[in-house]
């Protein structure tokens, strides 16, 4: 179901690219343009207006599409333009993340304990499952396995922060955030350790061991 939507949101970016492109965009700038709503959504997140910051994740989780499909169009993707992505989804994920942080610890009681531990869970979860890949690739082994990629957490967030903001009145103590949360904690970290038990057998395989 996620990668259908991923594919929905595919021909829903292509022809913003197209018009970018047209225009003189280029990828780089794309991405600090995503970047810039991101560190927006964790603002809004901390003044606890989640309908908007949620709508602003879809956003920017669709300019990081974008910044791929501009480059891809242009022919112009070179290694800098992948690490300045990959540096700046990491601060865009973590700006995210520590909105959602500032809201839960300007909740009271369990729930709000409950709900910053989460936040801190699932980002490290978010990261580790970033960086295993970073790394595999860095030592020659393709790694893109796993459930818990970049776009299916942003999807997962997006929605249950927007629903969160709606029926907060019917769902007390942030229940719907609190819950998509524990499930993004759980599997990011079973990402993670798949991409490192995946990539940890194919060193040995490619080393002989």
């Amino acid at each position: 179901m996620l990668s259908k939507l991923k594919g929905w949101f595919t021909h829903l970016t292509n022809p913003v690219a197209h018009v970018l492109i047209s225009l003189g965009v280029t990828a780089n700038t794309v991405t600090i343009l995503g970047f810039v709503i991101n560190v927006v959504a964790g603002i809004l997140f901390a003044y606890e207006r989640l309908i908007l910051a949620g709508i602003l994740l879809v956003v920017g989780g669709s300019f990081d599409m974008i910044d791929g499909a501009v480059a891809r169009m242009r022919k112009v993707g070179n290694s800098s333009g992948a690490l300045l992505d990959s540096v700046i989804d990491r601060y865009s994920e973590g700006a995210i993340f520590m909105g959602i942080a500032v809201y839960f610890y300007k909740s009271s009681g369990l729930y709000g304990i409950l709900g910053l531990l989460l936040t801190f869970a699932t980002m490290i979860g978010s990261f580790l499952v970033s960086y295993t890949r970073a790394r595999s690739e860095g030592l020659a082994v393709e790694c893109n396995v796993g459930l818990m990629q970049r776009t299916e957490r942003l999807v997962l967030l997006a929605i249950s922060v927007i629903a969160n903001g709606i029926l907060k009145d019917l769902v007390a103590n942030n229940l719907i955030l609190i819950m998509v949360l524990a499930i993004l904690t759980i599997f990011t970290h079973i990402t993670a350790v798949h991409r490192l038990i995946y990539s940890f057998r194919r060193l040995r395989n490619l080393s002989g061991r």
